[in-house]
């Protein structure tokens, strides 16, 4: 069985490495027929997509892959997929769509930090911090700093009772809470005009309906 499988695109090569074969016969089945490729056209800059199925190649392998690929000027990488994930990129990703349930107190100076959303059950005392790359649902009481949208998310969104908090920022829009009449109802947002404004949380599920349907869930 070949460990290297060519298939001809109308904007260059697929080459698939076959993920059952020994990385070794990859490797001698991919340089016999960049070889070929060569001698057969001669001339001209030619585009390759790799595939490795369900194997993920590690950087050394990659590695090992792009000196081949080197060793002929006019032949290029276009890209590199795989069926399967980085484990620590599908972590990340499993970290940013996670919803946190978090109690107990956070005092003057301290600070808590989490990947994804969360729902606070808490005391957030003045200057304490709380943060999230995510959304907050305040369901506790809340005197200190909120942080939603912590690594840039205009879309999160900072809900519940805020009207005690020190200060409230979604992204990099910052509103320091003074005399308000907000309700334990409010929900504040970035608006189309990059501007943090306040309406109800009964408005989530329009403004924002991926993540109402992610809390139906909970």
């Amino acid at each position: 069985m070949d460990a290297v499988i060519l298939k001809g695109r109308k904007d260059g090569f697929e080459l698939q490495l076959v993920d059952t074969a020994a990385w070794d016969a990859i490797l001698t089945d991919l340089d016999a027929l960049l070889q070929k490729l060569a001698n057969d056209a001669p001339e001209g800059n030619v585009e390759f997509k790799l595939l490795s199925g369900n194997r993920l190649l590690t950087a050394d392998q990659q590695t090992q892959v792009q000196r081949l690929f080197d060793r002929f000027g006019r032949f290029e990488i276009k890209s590199l997929t795989a069926n399967v994930e980085d484990p620590s990129a599908f972590k990340a990703k499993l970290l940013a769509q996670a919803t946190h349930i978090v109690g107990g107190i956070v005092r003057s100076g301290q600070s808590l930090e989490f990947h994804g959303d969360v729902v606070f059950v808490g005391t957030l005392h003045v200057s304490g911090t709380l943060k999230a790359t995510g959304s907050i649902f305040v369901l506790g009481q809340v005197e200190g700093l909120l942080i939603a949208g912590a690594a840039g998310d205009t879309s999160a969104v900072i809900a519940g009772d805020i009207s005690h908090a020190g200060q409230i920022r979604i992204a990099d829009t910052v509103e320091i809470i003074d005399k308000n009449d907000y309700q334990a109802d409010t929900l504040s947002y970035i608006n189309d005009l990059h501007i943090l404004e306040h309406g109800h949380v009964a408005d989530l599920s329009k403004m924002r309906p991926k993540l109402f349907r992610k809390l139906e869930d909970l």
